[in-house]
């Protein structure tokens, strides 16, 4: 049984419908205290109708949301202790940066000697110390950022939602606001939760990842779980690049299987839990680019699959840099981490080389059937 005590906020079986269509779909969580937790999925998965129902915004169909172990179900937004940030901030343009931040704090009827004291201390605590007089339009985007999350932790939510807030700023800024928002969060010990469909946020600021498809989380956990112990296919190919096969079950062995691509290329995978497969099995196979290991002669290590490939393209991206690459007999196209070493510096398109990789690092299950 959970202790209530332990959560800022609690999900039991939430679901909303439009008419015919459900949007979530028995959804079940808990956050602990003081924690960053993402919701991580495509466009329409659900994530954003799910934010709205902990916003108050909207109301579940059925289910129960607890914050602090207190009953949302009926609560109006201004009466959660919840605040929100949005994509487009909404920063009062008409208002400096302090008038922005002490909005809320005017609403609640604080006295104005506290309001000051507060707003100095928020900006202090997330780097804009000085800053109170300055217009919005004198602001950077990520300085904007802090000020629209400053604006919400001066009035001490217990819960802080994140609506994608860095959608809108450039790569470079994007990057750099990641950790921020990471160490923001550990300053104010504030429970964060928040919505995107960028992997790379969720997995780099998170303690606990929900990844959602369809209106149902398909796993949570940490985002080492999430990228190393995917529990379907979809996770596999969601988080992380990887490259994805088609195959069926050509032979089982005690410790792997043995697989045929569509194309014909032979490759022995990791065993699945489930216990169903036989042979002529159809499946679906993950192998990241950077397990693949490249070499320009021959490995002994009778674990490994071992492909004789043809260089098609080299996407250099710095350490991010790719090569598309050819299997030889079946034409299969698989893309593989670039080392960037010495050894590999003068690699170029046409080059045959031979790369390897063990099939334990192959995650292998079951083919799923393609939801509309």
């Amino acid at each position: 049984m959970l202790n209530h005590m332990e959560f800022d906020l609690q999900c039991t079986d939430i679901v909303r419908k439009f008419d015919d269509f459900t949007a979530v779909d028995h959804v079940s969580f808990a956050i602990k205290k003081g924690s960053f937790f993402s919701i991580l999925g495509p466009s329409g998965c659900g994530k954003t109708t799910l934010l709205r129902m902990l916003a108050g915004f909207d109301n579940p169909t059925s289910g129960e949301i607890i914050i602090k172990g207190k009953s949302m179900n009926g609560v109006a937004p201004n009466k959660r202790p919840v605040n929100m940030v949005f994509q487009h901030l909404a920063l009062f343009p008409n208002m400096n940066v302090s008038e922005n931040i002490a909005y809320g704090l005017h609403r609640q009827g604080i006295n104005k000697v506290e309001i000051k004291h507060r707003v100095e201390q928020v900006l202090a605590r997330v780097n804009l110390a000085g800053s109170g007089n300055k217009q919005i339009t004198q602001l950077s985007g990520g300085q904007k950022q802090r000020i629209a999350i400053a604006r919400c932790l001066v009035l001490n939510p217990d819960v802080l939602l994140l609506d994608e807030p860095l959608g809108a700023l450039d790569l470079k800024l994007r990057e750099h606001m990641k950790v921020e928002l990471k160490q923001l969060q550990q300053e104010f010990e504030t429970t964060f939760v928040y919505i995107t469909h960028d992997q790379s946020e969720a997995l780099v600021m998170s303690d606990q990842v929900a990844v959602m498809n369809h209106g149902q989380f398909q796993q949570v956990g940490d985002p080492q779980q999430l990228y190393y112990q995917p529990d379907n296919a979809f996770v596999a190919g969601f988080v992380g690049d990887s490259n994805k096969w088609s195959a069926s079950v050509i032979d089982i062995l005690p410790d792997s299987l043995k697989v045929k691509t569509t194309t014909g290329l032979i490759l022995s995978v990791s065993k699945v839990d489930n216990k169903s497969l036989i042979i002529g099995s159809e499946v679906d196979i993950f192998i990241r680019p950077e397990a693949v290991h490249i070499s320009q002669q021959v490995t002994a290590n009778l674990q490994d699959n071992h492909l004789n490939i043809k260089i098609n393209n080299i996407l250099f991206d710095g350490a991010n840099s790719q090569l598309l690459v050819e299997e030889q007999n079946s034409g299969e196209e698989i893309k593989v981490k670039l080392p960037q070493t010495a050894e590999f510096m003068h690699l170029q398109k046409g080059d045959k080389l031979q790369i390897s990789f063990p099939f334990q690092q192959v995650k292998t299950f079951p083919k799923e059937l393609e939801v509309s």
